[in-house]
């Protein structure tokens, strides 16, 4: 009964500290907006990709056509990521996420024109892609290194934990919305939604006001800002290992949230309400990983992130085999628990953490590869899939992604010891 107490005592002593932590962070105004920000920015992105995807299904039928639109959105992702963490280093990193938000709204805007008139084609969904892509590439160092530039250095766990909250609030909200939009209503006005959305988190982040910052590096060339961020990471073992295994994990593990639509549509038959609803189970996971987060001591982040990404594989193989709708959506709430609730914040924690102020962006750009190659991942396994089945496709894509992760955090020479983070400042 004594130990029971006790441990009861030590919980309550736990959320009453990460309650005070949170009331910290939440008396930044600045940081409010941002969170603001972030949900309706993720609420559009999560939506975009539902939207975007049955509308390719629409024009082409083809699940292959929706993996090679999802890696044509990839290709610029992954192209411009290393230049755009320059950018962040080097300009107001609040005016780099506005402007990628309204070229992201306008895209989608011009397309909700072109299928409200029938005269949308699968070459116009090409360029939306790719010019999508690109905003994508150029906004995401900006975001993710900006949360150190608004909080202490000790709120940084949380605060990238109650920003995934947000982006995940808006992953529960808004496919299920879309996909009712879409079977009620029509693409084109859930296309205008999503574009609406952006445009609200373009205000949101314009509420921010003048943040602080490191001095840019204006005085190097940007091949020499690029070469400095590389070898920095070289030089430092727990950030160049949870980039590669965090990036193996998007370029592998992640590709199949991409073509969801084509395979829920082929493996169990539902349409895109029920779609929407199998997406929802994601966003619930996310959030709830996102509220674990903040329990994990400074000394374990990487310990958990390799944690996560063996249960990542573990679930996924499961969700890939399961053919009855409820069981799949179970199996799919686990797997957004440890991968986008968990995997992503915590690598990115340890990329915010261990990254020197004025390298941060172009650490953080590096790192922003991982969705970069679950876009460009989609398309071989599209293909994978119409050999073997689904099945098979996403088992060996998670097989792919364990595999990295135990060769080169564990096996490898030169692999960090496990308490690699930097200790809890008491």
């Amino acid at each position: 009964m004594t130990a029971m107490r006790n441990s009861q005592s030590r919980a309550g002593t736990g959320f009453l500290a990460y309650g005070r932590r949170l009331s910290t962070l939440w008396r930044i105004i600045a940081y409010r907006w941002y969170w603001l920000g972030s949900a309706t920015q993720g609420l559009a992105q999560a939506t975009q990709f539902l939207v975007i995807g049955w509308l390719v299904l629409e024009v082409t039928g083809s699940s292959v056509q929706l993996g090679l639109v999802v890696s044509i959105y990839g290709v610029p992702n992954v192209a411009f990521l290393l230049i755009a963490g320059v950018i962040a280093d080097r300009f107001d990193r609040r005016y780099i996420i506005m402007f990628t938000q309204v070229v992201a709204g306008g895209l989608l805007a011009v397309l909700a024109f072109l299928t409200a008139t029938d005269l949308v084609a699968v070459w116009h969904i090409y360029v939306a892609a790719a010019f999508l892509g690109a905003a994508q590439s150029i906004s995401v160092p900006a975001r993710m290194s900006v949360i150190a530039d608004l909080v202490e250095e000790r709120s940084i766990l949380d605060a990238i934990a109650m920003q995934n909250a947000a982006v995940h609030a808006g992953r529960i909200m808004g496919p299920p919305i879309a996909g009712i939009i879409i079977e009620v209503w029509g693409l084109h006005e859930s296309l205008l939604v999503v574009a609406g959305c952006y445009i609200v988190s373009v205000a949101c982040v314009a509420k921010i006001g003048p943040i602080r910052r490191a001095a840019p590096s204006i005085a190097k060339s940007v091949f020499r800002n690029f070469a400095d961020g590389i070898i920095y990471i070289k030089k430092t073992p727990v950030i160049l290992t949870s980039i590669v295994i965090t990036c193996s994990f998007g370029g592998f593990g992640m590709s199949h949230l991409q073509v969801l639509p084509a395979m829920a549509k082929d493996t169990l038959g539902i349409g895109a309400a029920d779609i929407g609803l199998l997406l929802l189970a994601s966003g619930i996971g996310s959030f709830i990983g996102s509220f674990i987060l903040p329990f994990i001591g400074r000394d374990q982040v990487y310990r958990s992130l390799l944690i996560c990404l063996v249960l990542f594989a573990a679930f996924l193989t499961l969700f890939a085999w399961s053919n009855w709708f409820w069981v799949t959506w179970m199996f799919f709430l686990f797997v957004g628990v440890v991968s986008v609730g968990m995997v992503w914040p915590l690598a990115t924690t340890i990329i915010q953490l261990e990254s020197a102020p004025e390298l941060r962006g172009r650490v953080s750009a590096v790192l922003s590869f991982t969705p970069g190659f679950h876009f460009l991942g989609a398309f071989p396994l599209a293909l994978a899939a119409g050999v073997w089945g689904w099945e098979i496709a996403i088992t060996g894509a998670a097989g792919a992604s364990l595999f990295v992760t135990i060769w080169f955090a564990l096996v490898r020479s030169g692999a960090p010891k496990l308490r690699s983070t930097a200790p809890e400042a008491t």
